[in-house]
């Protein structure tokens, strides 16, 4: 059966193949390239612990007695709602909140609210849209080369030590260990982790 691109998928068929130095006309070897693009998109985003292209939500979250809810995604396009349960048992009565008790930082996908939000096990509930609509350019050649990675490495051995791209040359180790070790010797380490949905620091 032809593989099909996934909905999550950070790079297009067209860049891998120019990678790859795989001519346009050429489509004996797109079906194993599209797998490879869904591999590592996949791996990215599970290591960055988040959804990259743009969506809707409708999440609960835990408050914790502070003035800020940390939104699961990033960045913050829309919110439509806020929400709190009015009992503290696990019922479906929500009250919604005006708009004016709480501002957004996009960027870190961040709710900063006016108010301490109460600490207590799924007490909120955050309506939103966040994500990208265009991959960031970065984030996109990171995929790239780690899908020639796969590419070039799909049975399993390291079939290519080095590879010149104009004026970049890339080397392939062998012995990698972890998916964190081989973001390093491909040089995309920084900026994967430039997207990881790790603790932020909110000022």
């Amino acid at each position: 059966m032809p593989a099909t691109l996934n909905t999550n998928a950070l790079c297009s068929l067209s860049d891998v193949k120019e990678s790859l130095g795989i001519v346009s006309s050429d489509t004996t070897k797109d079906n194993i390239i599209i797998r490879k693009i869904n591999q590592a998109s996949q791996q990215i985003s599970n290591y960055c612990e988040r959804i990259f292209q743009a969506a809707d939500y409708v999440e609960q979250y835990n408050g914790s007695n502070i003035d800020q809810l940390v939104l699961n995604q990033r960045p913050l396009n829309s919110v439509t709602k806020l929400e709190y349960r009015g009992t503290t048992l696990n019922q479906d009565n929500w009250y919604t909140l005006d708009n004016s008790y709480f501002h957004t930082d996009s960027t870190a996908g961040i709710l900063k609210l006016l108010f301490a939000a109460e600490g207590r096990w799924d007490k909120w509930r955050v309506t939103y849209n966040a994500g990208y609509s265009t991959i960031p350019s970065d984030l996109a050649e990171a995929c790239v080369l780690l899908a020639c990675y796969y590419y070039q490495n799909k049975d399993g051995l390291i079939q290519i030590m080095e590879k010149q791209e104009g004026q970049r040359r890339i080397k392939y180790y062998p012995g990698i260990q972890s998916f964190n070790e081989l973001m390093q010797q491909l040089g995309i380490g920084q900026v994967i982790d430039g997207y990881a949905n790790w603790p932020l620091k909110v000022e």
